[in-house]
């Protein structure tokens, strides 16, 4: 049986008090590039966990290292090519009078492409 090291990238609540900014959003953008340790309250808040970063214990160059990503984080780092393959998909079937925009059989493809990569589990070797 191996031996593993594993990293899990969970959600988690920081509170960072009495920010002075013009907006929420400017507010918002001020504690989002703050460090952890400068938060004021770290708490575990039940959130998801997104991924998990596996390291085969000794090894020391990381070669048999792999990043898995859960449901969330798959979810999450999918969302854009849906919504292009979404928007495809609308411009092929309504807007696409012309023929300047991609046909109905390459707007299928972009959907299913964008589908595929939802459905199958993304494993990867860790960054340096």
């Amino acid at each position: 049986m191996t031996l593993y090291n594993v990293h899990i990238y969970r959600e988690m609540r920081l509170l960072f008090e009495r920010i002075e900014a013009d907006t929420p959003e400017a507010a918002a953008a001020i504690a989002r590039d703050r460090l952890t340790e400068d938060a004021d309250d770290i708490e575990d808040c039940d959130g998801e966990t997104f991924a998990a970063l596996v390291d085969v214990t000794g090894d020391e160059e990381f070669e048999r290292s792999r990043m898995i990503d859960f449901d969330a984080e798959r979810l999450r780092k999918a969302a854009p090519g849906m919504l292009a393959a979404l928007g495809g998909c609308l411009f092929a079937l309504d807007e696409n009078l012309d023929g300047a925009g991609p046909s109905r059989r390459q707007a299928i493809e972009m959907a299913r492409v964008a589908i595929a990569k939802v459905a199958e589990p993304q494993t990867g070797r860790r960054q340096s």
